[in-house]
């Protein structure tokens, strides 16, 4: 059975309950869900109905720079809402968690982060969340100046991953529909339309497709990579249900929409021209 876990938002003496969603120990990290009741430090539970918060906004953490300047929020030695700063020192740092579990593509920042900040957001100069503070290199047991916090691309994804799924399991509504086409990152994209020649082309290169899924089902052709180290192009995705996608956010935007079950024309262009237009049911989304 889990822990009860209550929370105090801003300024608030009233704490509220939440339930724990779900954990992901390999980021060090949890979700939690506010239930609408609240209490006073010894009093009981009441309800005062739903309140909302103005969620903090996600920067790009694969944006960041060494050198760029990062704010720290957090509790540290009890003393709450506590404000550093500091720059990237370094980026893609492997540490060793709590648990013993390897995290991997961690920023480093010599921002002050003592026992109490972890779990503050890592905030980049626009106020944007980069990063969420998870520990420090130490041997006095506080802040030496070596800090790392969980890429805020991440925590985004994880987080996203979980509140569907809940939503899923709690209110029985469908998932999400899932391809299981990988696509490659726009900056290879943007080589592969060098390599081909072509100033515009439209649509998103398929990089792999997953072993029994629906992607796999009709077909779709994905890059190759020859023991030579050339890479053939496979099949691009240029359209779904007739709406023209030009980069990989607009295929994931649309897929978000979608639900299992739902049948979905997609058309394809592979290396020649050549275009076909594949008719998918798409499967429920992994977790």
């Amino acid at each position: 059975e889990r822990a009860s876990v209550y929370v105090r938002v801003n300024s608030s003496t009233k704490y509220k309950e939440c339930r724990i969603v779900d954990v992901r120990p390999d980021l060090d990290l949890a979700v939690l869900k506010i239930i609408s009741a609240t209490k006073d430090a010894g009093e009981e539970l009441s309800n005062e109905g739903d309140e909302t918060y103005t969620p903090v906004q996600y920067g790009s953490s694969s944006n960041l720079l060494v050198g760029q300047r990062l704010i720290a929020i957090g509790n540290p030695f009890g003393l709450d809402q506590t404000v550093t700063s500091g720059v990237v020192s370094a980026l893609n740092r492997e540490v060793t968690g709590v648990a013993g579990n390897i995290i991997r593509n961690c920023i480093q920042t010599d921002a002050a982060i003592n026992p109490g900040n972890s779990g503050g957001p890592l905030l980049n100069s626009k106020g944007d969340l980069v990063g969420v503070n998870t520990m420090i290199i130490t041997t006095s047991g506080s802040n030496a100046g070596i800090g790392f916090a969980i890429p805020g691309d991440k925590v985004r994804e994880a987080t996203k991953e979980i509140i569907s799924k809940d939503r899923v399991v709690t209110y029985q509504r469908k998932a999400q529909g899932w391809l299981g086409a990988e696509i490659a990152r726009n900056d290879l994209a943007a080589i592969l339309r060098k390599k081909m020649g072509q100033r515009i082309i439209e649509g998103v290169f398929v990089s792999a497709v997953k072993p029994d899924s629906p992607a796999k089902d009709v077909d779709m052709k994905p890059l190759k990579l020859t023991e030579e180290g050339t890479v053939i192009v496979g099949d691009r995705i240029v359209a779904v249900g007739g709406k023209v996608v030009n980069t990989k956010e607009d295929l994931e935007e649309d897929m978000r929409s979608r639900v299992e079950g739902e049948q979905v024309s997609i058309t394809v262009e592979d290396a020649d021209g050549n275009r076909r237009v594949l008719y998918v049911k798409l499967m429920p989304k992994p977790y």
